[in-house]
């Protein structure tokens, strides 16, 4: 890991911790580590790194939210191959990103099927969790198709 590389993302970590407010400043900083990497793999190796060297630091369990939501968006973007400079060279907004994700994952959805979606509901039927009556929630269910 290039030092340059360590020392943003560890600035971007510690304004995170101190401020909601350098939301901003967090998604410019980690966004620029992540352009000069080639892959997401090695992005995604390098903030855990970070984060290890934070949480350890200041005795944390989990990262502050601006830091959790840039990660996120950033690294969706990567994966799923969307550019993170504009047409004019800059990075692009945590915004912009998020909207790109958000058309491509609409775009892979496919239409579900009758038979996929009752499916999905039996699966759900069967695990139903301990904290709720089975009993009630079959009773519900049968009540419903077939009613009362």
């Amino acid at each position: 890991m290039e030092e340059t590389d360590v020392s943003t993302l560890y600035s971007a970590a510690t304004e995170a911790l101190v401020s909601e407010t350098s939301a901003t400043s967090t998604f410019e900083k980690m966004i620029s580590v992540a352009y000069s990497h080639s892959t997401p793999e090695t992005f995604e190796k390098e903030v855990k790194e970070t984060e290890k060297i934070i949480k350890k630091e200041f005795d944390i369990g989990a990262m502050p939210g601006s830091w959790r939501s840039a990660k996120a968006v950033i690294q969706g973007a990567m994966k799923l191959g969307i550019g993170l400079i504009d047409d004019n060279g800059k990075y692009c907004g945590k915004t912009y990103l998020q909207s790109k994700i958000k058309e491509m994952k609409i775009d892979k959805k496919e239409p579900m099927t009758d038979e996929k979606y009752a499916q999905k509901v039996i699966d759900l039927l069967i695990k139903v969790p301990d904290d709720i009556d089975g009993i009630r929630v079959y009773t519900l269910v049968k009540d419903f198709l077939y009613g009362k």
